[in-house]
């Protein structure tokens, strides 16, 4: 009798949210619905509120619904969501909402399985909800505990060859390279090849060797038969399907911006998100350090599902090496030499606060203080590291000349996500003038990449002059829902940001791939007519304009002078007025563009 031969494949995080930012909307939409049986009703019954919230759209949607989908300002009714789902004609309807579900129990969020009792969203989750958190410490709480295999999971089967923690053992792989190579970190395509692979933490030598081995491929050609000798071995195949190889970097990719949200991997790509290299984040070099000698990156053992439930639904586990006093200290000499390197190395000046939090002696202080003294130089580095790149940024043609180069590309901006598209116009923002602060509202990692969408309740970017006070607000929508979607939230948050700052003239600037006949009108009438009994100021321009203006800025750097808040502030405050002389909003669009190409 022959031994069954089990089959090797690469884990993944999630195949159904392939981008983390999505997990919030799905757990809000499960919030709903907590404190019921996930049984098979209420599965389908998530799937189809997924439906009604737009968070999901299925492949075949009738005729009579397509209105919904063509213009949003159409609410989907429950009833009509309903049908949509039961117009799929799914051999297995509830199992849609037990994939969409998946993710967030797997990642200890919520517990929604049926036959484990009522929904619940967990400590995590809640946390994960309440918008007022440290991104940071929920994914790290929740990856240093995803294991392969658990109880909860019939994926990725002990019996399949796995044993693996993946995110500690990724981080036992990138320290154990750097060991070993000059070149730090390892780069996407060896992260996608070689990390969903990595199955078993056993492994994680040989999985070193093998990427040296294939770092020393001389071209393509010896790169491309590497990649398939390894594959057929790992699927244990003599045939590799193109397919195999692709899914990998889907899920390489996936995994990427999962573990980004932690702030342990530094990521850098270039302008368009693309081409991303991973490092181990040296300025938490210590804990990492301190988590790869606690933990050796293999899956714990659980009696049963509740016990790993438990484990996972705890807040409070796994325990962190620097809830420890001495390790805690440790941590905080790292960051604080790792600061002082810093700014050593770019000859920055430091004011007196500053120097202060950086000589304090913390040797008598108690663990709360000490994790208060941790947050204050966190921030500290964060502010030292982004001022130090604003002053690279200020005036600078290339940086400019690249910015412009980027939003010209019409097939490149299609690639762009909308976060993206945010860092790029601040930066853009940033360069231009005498700003006193350009603040995006995406949240970063310690180096003020972003990596995760700025909340609801606040615009893109706030901007702060001399002269006057601005929001500018960033979409690629440039669909006909575009003015349903965004003229409300960009009305509302412009009305808090006057309130907040009364003693300045605020002005909203509003870039899209294309403004849309009713963002135009809705716009118009907040101008000259008021959004809730006050009139507002706001400059809808698209990429193509914004382009404009920005060359218009290079050649002023160019002839020696400089582009002041005060130009600004003629520049924009001309555009509002224009809707002032204009007999409606479609003159007021020819108005600001003929403004534009005149200047």
């Amino acid at each position: 009798m022959s031994k069954t031969k089990y089959i090797r494949k690469p884990w993944s995080i999630s195949t159904t949210v392939r981008n983390p930012e999505r997990l919030l909307d799905f757990l809000r939409v499960l919030k709903k619905l907590e404190g019921r049986e996930f049984n098979t009703e209420n599965q389908e019954l998530y799937q189809i509120l997924l439906i009604k919230e737009r968070l999901y759209k299925p492949t075949d949607i009738c005729a009579k619904y397509q209105k919904y989908y063509e213009n949003s300002e159409y609410e989907i009714p429950l009833e009509v969501a309903k049908e949509i789902f039961k117009n799929q004609t799914y051999k297995d309807p509830a199992m849609r909402g037990r994939q969409s579900v998946n993710p967030l129990n797997k990642l200890g969020f919520a517990v929604a399985r049926k036959g484990e009792g009522p929904i619940k969203i967990t400590k995590l989750g809640n946390l994960f909800l309440e918008g007022n958190y440290d991104i940071g410490y929920i994914f790290l709480k929740s990856l240093l505990k995803l294991q392969f295999p658990n109880p909860w999971s019939i994926d990725f089967k002990e019996t399949n060859g796995f044993n693996i923690t993946p995110f500690i053992s990724v981080l036992h792989l990138i320290y154990k390279l750097d060991q070993l190579s000059k070149a730090k970190g390892i780069s996407k395509e060896e992260f996608s090849l070689f990390v969903p692979t990595l199955i078993n933490f056993n492994k994680i030598d040989d999985y070193v060797k093998k990427i040296l081995e294939y770092r020393k491929c001389k071209n393509k050609e010896e790169k491309d038969k590497f990649i398939n000798d390894y594959l057929k071995e790992f699927y244990g195949t003599n045939k590799l399907e193109e397919k195999k190889i692709n899914n990998l970097y889907d899920y390489g990719d996936n995994i990427i911006r999962y573990f980004a949200l932690t702030k342990y991997l530094q990521i850098t790509s270039d302008p368009l998100g693309n081409h991303f290299h991973i490092s181990l984040n040296p300025s938490r070099l210590t804990e990492i350090e301190q988590i790869i000698r606690l933990y050796d990156g293999s899956a714990n053992k659980f009696r049963s599902v509740k016990e790993y439930l438990d484990w996972m639904t705890d807040i409070d586990a796994p325990k962190l090496p620097w809830e420890e006093p001495d390790n805690l200290k440790k941590v905080v000499q790292n960051l604080k030499l790792y600061i002082e390197n810093y700014v050593n190395d770019h000859k920055i000046t430091l004011d007196s606060s500053q120097k202060n939090l950086l000589t304090f002696d913390i040797t008598s202080m108690s663990k709360h203080d000490l994790e208060e003294h941790l947050k204050n130089l966190r921030n500290l580095n964060i502010s030292i590291i982004s001022n130090e790149y604003k002053r690279e940024l200020k005036y600078n043609k290339e940086k400019l000349n690249q910015i412009i180069s980027i939003l010209g590309d019409k097939r490149g901006i299609k690639k762009i996500k909308p976060i993206e598209l945010e860092k790029i116009v601040s930066e853009a923002l940033m360069i231009i003038d005498d700003e006193i602060s350009i603040k995006p509202n995406f949240l970063t990692d310690d180096y003020g990449q972003p990596i995760f969408h700025a909340p609801g309740n606040k615009a893109d970017i706030e901007c702060y002059y001399d002269s006057f006070n601005a929001i500018c607000e960033v979409t690629l929508d440039a669909t006909q829902k575009q003015w349903i979607r965004e003229t409300q939230p960009v009305m509302r948050h412009l009305r808090e940001f006057e309130k907040r700052y009364p003693e300045k003239e605020a002005i909203c600037i509003f870039i899209a791939p294309k403004i849309k006949e009713d963002t135009y009108s809705a716009f118009f009438n907040s101008v000259r007519y008021g959004y809730d009994g006050k009139t507002q100021n706001i400059v809808p321009i698209d990429i193509k304009q914004f382009i404009i203006i920005l060359r218009k800025v290079i050649n002023i750097l160019e002839d020696g002078k400089q582009f002041t808040n005060k130009d600004l502030f003629f520049l924009l405050d001309a555009l509002v007025k224009k809707a002032y002389t204009s007999n409606g909003f479609s003159e007021w669009e020819k108005n600001i563009h003929l403004y534009l190409i005149s200047i």
